[in-house]
């Protein structure tokens, strides 16, 4: 499809992969809006990548209601939404799990995506078009020890990509799901693995992105590991 001219909406898009999507969309002519709740970030972004940017909490249906809003006021359309607002705690066992940390986890990680298809979704019914594409992970296809709080929240995430998409299969709305696997960013930044330097480079993980948006017919469910040595 062509990317020029989209207007492109990013949650958590201040940083790390999203970031690096922005610039991605900004390289082949979109019209990028980051949304964060990082005003700093935000602030270096608007100056670095020459973006629209919004302070916004996806833990908030509020806060994203009125960030979205905002965007359609000004740009009168919505054409891609991603969904990429996420975090990561420390890995550990079940029973040693933080309840406060997993319930934060889950509000970024699910509830920010949950809020962003309920809100964007009757926009773009009413335009008769749209694309909107998940950032879930690798996590979220397969359980993983050590990692259940995210691990979880990415199979939630699956979920609700899979049941969006079914509901609106007679819609002109296309609904992609991204599964990367471990990449280098600082979402890991609690405790970072001990074989991160092996991670994907997040150039790759967006390379893979671009050039499957570009595509006449995208892969809907598109899972990006990292290459081999």
């Amino acid at each position: 499809m062509e990317l020029k001219n989209k207007v492109v909406v990013i949650t958590g898009g201040s940083d790390g992969l999203g970031k690096a999507l922005a610039k991605a969309f900004v390289k082949e002519g979109a019209k990028v809006i980051v949304g964060s709740n990082n005003e700093n970030d935000l602030h270096k972004v608007k100056e670095e990548l020459k973006v629209d940017t919004l302070f916004m909490d996806v833990t908030s249906y509020d806060s994203l209601k009125k960030f979205i809003e905002e965007i359609l006021s000004k740009y009168k359309k919505i054409d891609f939404l991603i969904n990429n607002a996420g975090i990561q705690i420390a890995p550990s066992k079940i029973e040693d799990v933080n309840v406060d940390k997993l319930r934060k986890l889950f509000d970024v990680n699910f509830f920010g995506y949950f809020y962003g298809f309920k809100i964007i979704l009757p926009i773009m019914k009413k335009q008769g078009y749209g694309l909107i594409i998940s950032i879930d992970s690798t996590a979220g296809l397969e359980g993983k020890p050590w990692i259940s709080a995210y691990s979880s929240s990415k199979f939630a995430i699956k979920g609700l990509i899979e049941s969006a998409r079914k509901e609106n299969i007679d819609n002109n709305i296309q609904i992609l799901g991204i599964y990367p696997g471990g990449i280098q960013t600082d979402i890991y930044k609690e405790k970072y693995p001990e074989d991160f330097l092996d991670y994907m480079k997040i150039d790759y993980a967006v390379e893979k992105i671009i050039n499957n948006l570009k595509l006449d017919n995208p892969e809907m469910d598109m899972v990006i590991r990292r290459p081999s040595k």
